[in-house]
């Protein structure tokens, strides 16, 4: 296993803000909890008034959202340590596979450990892992995502 490279877990939204190019409402990561040079685990907790939240419920595009942009923000620090001044805009290109296996409630609090499976130049083939906090798999995924700037 990969040393954690972060000294201390970053928790602080404005901080957070600074490392993905997503602004509030649509943003679904609150937390960089560990950072290596291939995985990341963030969380985040699911405020009630969320914009993909409905009757109380994630949905299935808010857990997705959530594991691309835990994608989003492990590649934020990633410019952050190499000393980019802004986060690199991206998007996903295609989703390989997604499993959900059920859907959390409003303030329940996400874990996604990410993985970059492979990366040519501007592409990146990641795997994600969704837990609640309860250890309890939520959703996995494999998808493309493409770095525009």
């Amino acid at each position: 296993m990969t040393e954690n490279l972060l000294k201390k877990p970053i928790l602080d939204i404005r901080k957070i803000l600074e490392l993905i190019p997503q602004k509030p409402p649509f943003v679904m990561v609150d937390g960089l909890l560990e950072y290596t040079e291939k995985t990341g685990k963030c969380c985040f907790t699911i405020p009630i008034d969320n914009v993909l939240v409905e009757d109380g419920i994630f949905s299935e595009p808010g857990l997705i959202e959530h594991m691309a942009q835990s994608m989003s923000l492990w590649r934020g620090y990633q410019g952050f340590v190499a000393g980019l001044k802004k986060p690199k805009t991206g998007f996903i290109g295609a989703i390989k596979s997604v499993e959900i296996f059920g859907l959390p409630k409003a303030e329940t609090r996400l874990f996604t450990r990410v993985e970059i499976l492979h990366e040519i130049l501007n592409v990146t083939i990641v795997s994600a892992i969704t837990e609640d906090e309860s250890g309890k798999i939520l959703a996995t995924s494999e998808m493309k995502t493409v770095t525009v700037d």
